[in-house]
């Protein structure tokens, strides 16, 4: 296997290699974008949901979550899962929309799961700036969309915490 990557990768030109890594993220997106609707009802544990003491507002804001959730609602990639807007929706969605972020939350965890191979396959033969450009793309495809949804359910559990967790 690796002598086949070694030979995809290693002599070709660095647009040839800009050109697949650009179409390896896509790939990836896709992936996790169907692996969301087919595994959608599939849960991890409870306590990878869990919420974390030193979880804050304040953490995420630091983290850029807040520009993240900008450039999220700003632009094309908004329309990628409408269901985890609770914008015109009334409180009986709030459950609904607690769920939901842990289904989107899944979905970005097991897309960076897909992606740990390819970090290896780079690292081994020394590709660093297309090790680098893919941890930005997981960065900023999965990592950030996975903390937006744990700061969203973050604020519903403080807020809304009796229609979520009835007694």
């Amino acid at each position: 296997m690796k002598k086949v990557f070694n030979l995809s990768i290693s002599n070709v030109n660095y647009f040839l290699k800009l050109v697949s890594i650009l179409g390896l993220c896509l790939d990836l997106m896709l992936s996790g974008f169907f692996l969301y609707q087919i595994f959608k009802d599939i849960r991890f544990p409870a306590f990878v949901y869990k919420m974390r003491r030193f979880e804050t507002e304040k953490l995420y804001r630091l983290l850029g979550v807040e520009l993240f959730q900008f450039i999220l609602i700003n632009s094309f990639m908004r329309y990628g899962n409408p269901r985890v807007y609770l914008k015109g929706k009334g409180r009986e969605y709030i459950k609904i929309y607690h769920e939901e972020t842990k289904q989107s939350e899944g979905s970005h965890y097991i897309a960076m799961l897909f992606t740990l191979p390819y970090f290896g396959f780079y690292l081994v033969d020394r590709h660093y700036w297309l090790f680098l450009l893919l941890c930005g793309f997981c960065i900023f495809f999965n990592a950030y969309p996975s903390m937006l949804q744990r700061k969203n359910r973050l604020i519903l559990e403080n807020r809304f915490n009796k229609i979520i967790f009835p007694k």
